[in-house]
């Protein structure tokens, strides 16, 4: 694609916004066969890698701030901690 194609379509993309980028893939999306998503469906796992996507999990994960990983560990030992208040049938709080 040369620059000007790339160019426009990145100023089309930037003007249009979250909802007119989502209204575009769903029509898109329903433009699409059976046949047509289940093709890119299988082209999709026999792409996938678990081993490159475990390096760029671990990539993630070493790139993000003591803070960050501290916050992470702190907001999911509270959805433990409602999950299993939830479990037990007491009210939150």
């Amino acid at each position: 694609m040369n620059c000007v194609a790339s160019c426009s379509v990145l100023k089309g993309a930037a003007t249009k916004g979250p909802e007119g980028r989502r209204q575009a893939s769903l029509k898109a999306a329903a433009a699409r066969t059976l046949e047509q998503r289940q093709e890119a469906a299988r082209k999709g796992a026999a792409k996938r890698d678990p081993e490159a996507h475990r390096e760029a999990i671990r990539k993630a994960l070493a790139a993000k701030s003591p803070e960050a990983r501290k916050e992470r560990a702190r907001k999911s030992a509270e959805t433990r901690r409602r999950k299993r208040e939830a479990a037990r049938g007491e009210a939150p709080g």
